[in-house]
C-alpha cells in the first residue's frame, strides 16, 4: 500500500512540475498578445507557440494559445484559402483544448472558430457560423457568466452586424460595457486561466463606437 501511496504521490509531483514549466514557457510569449496587431506579430507568436505545442503534446495550454495565435493571424490574411487554412490548425488543435478544466473557455475557443469562419467570408457563412457562434457563447455563459470573453465576442460580432439586423455601435455599446466589467473581476493573468486576453481590445472598441456615434 505505502508504494502504491508514494507512485500517486510521485506522479501528482511531476505533473505539477510539467505544469511550472509549461507555464514558464508561454508567460513570455503571451505577455504580449493584448499588444500583437501585426500579421507579422502574430506569425512570430504562433512559430515559437508551435515549439512549445511540440514539446508538450498532450497539454491543452500551447494548443488554446496556439489555435488563438491562428485565428488571429486569419484576420489579417487578405486570401480565403489561407484564411481557412488557418482556421483549420486552430480546429484542428480542439481535441486538446477540451482537456481543458474551464470548459467555458472550451466554447470561447469554440466561438472564436466560428467567428473566424464568418470574418473570411461573412456573406456565404453568416448563416452556418452564426449559429455556432452563439449556441457557443450561450453554452459558455451557462457555465460561468463572469467569463468577459463572452461579451467581448458577442460585441465584436454585434458591432460589425448591419443595423438593420440589430447591430451597429449602439447595440454594441452594452456588450462592451458589460465585457469591461467582467475584466474588473479578473486579477490573474496565469496562462492557465486565460480570462485576461482582450482587455484592449475592448477598449479599442469603445473608442471605435465613440468614432461611430459621433459621426
Amino acid at each position: 500500500m505505502k508504494q502504491v501511496i508514494l507512485a500517486v504521490v510521485l506522479a501528482f509531483t511531476l505533473q505539477a512540475n510539467a505544469q511550472d514549466e509549461i507555464k514558464k514557457e508561454l508567460e513570455p510569449i503571451c505577455a504580449t498578445f493584448d499588444s500583437t496587431y501585426t500579421l507579422e506579430g502574430w506569425k512570430a507568436k504562433s512559430d515559437q507557440l508551435a515549439l512549445v505545442k511540440g514539446k508538450y503534446p498532450e497539454n491543452w495550454m500551447p494548443a488554446y494559445y496556439y489555435a488563438y495565435s491562428c485565428i488571429q493571424m486569419s484576420y489579417f490574411e487578405p486570401t480565403l484559402a489561407i484564411k481557412d487554412a488557418l482556421v483549420d490548425n486552430a480546429e484542428e488543435q480542439m481535441a486538446k483544448i477540451e482537456t481543458c478544466p474551464l470548459t467555458d473557455e472550451v466554447h470561447i475557443m469554440k466561438a472564436l472558430i466560428a467567428n473566424a469562419r464568418i470574418g473570411a467570408d461573412p456573406e456565404n457563412r453568416w448563416q452556418k457560423y452564426g449559429k455556432i457562434f452563439d449556441e457557443n457563447l450561450k453554452s459558455a455563459k451557462a457555465i460561468n457568466e463572469n467569463n468577459p470573453h463572452i461579451y467581448l465576442l458577442k460585441g465584436i460580432s454585434t458591432f460589425y452586424t448591419p443595423k438593420m439586423f440589430g447591430g451597429g455601435a449602439k447595440n454594441a455599446k452594452t456588450y462592451f460595457e458589460k465585457a469591461k466589467v467582467k475584466y474588473d473581476l479578473v486579477t490573474s493573468t496565469d496562462v492557465d486561466k486565460p480570462y485576461w486576453w482582450g482587455r484592449s481590445t475592448c477598449i479599442y472598441f469603445f473608442g471605435e463606437i465613440e468614432k461611430e456615434l459621433n459621426k
